[in-house]
């Protein structure tokens, strides 16, 4: 049951994770650059938090495509749940590593708009 749970939450994890930088481009990659824009945009970040997580988002990039790609290559569905773990306990500490550079009240605003996302995903996917 919890290794369950852990799917599920892994399962949500990439979702969230994949959709929350593309809101204006779906279907194209957006640069870390970018990525750094909007969250700049979003919750004011200073220049020296822009270069922290500028440098976790390269660092974060390059840890994770080595594991979607495995996914997508994945034949077997416990091969596949174990590597959704990996992506989610990477997702778990790229998350903690943001919110580290992050002030309190810029970390408050960052959870309501994932909050916010994940709501918008539930609300499409009934549709």
């Amino acid at each position: 049951m919890k290794r369950l749970l852990m799917v599920c939450v892994a399962v949500l994890a990439v979702a969230l994770c994949s959709s929350a930088f593309a809101k204006d481009y779906p279907h194209s990659k957006k640069t870390p650059e970018q990525r750094v824009e909007r969250l700049t945009t979003m919750l004011n970040l200073t220049s020296d938090q822009q270069a922290k997580i500028k440098d976790i988002i390269i660092r974060r990039d390059a840890e994770m495509e080595p594991l979607f790609k495995s996914l997508s290559e994945a034949d077997d569905k416990e091969e596949q749940r174990e590597i959704k773990i990996d992506i989610l306990e990477q997702h778990q500490r790229y998350r903690k590593e943001l919110n580290d550079v992050l002030t309190d009240e810029q970390e408050q605003k960052y959870q309501e708009f994932i909050h916010s996302r994940m709501q918008g995903q539930k609300i499409r996917k009934k549709s």
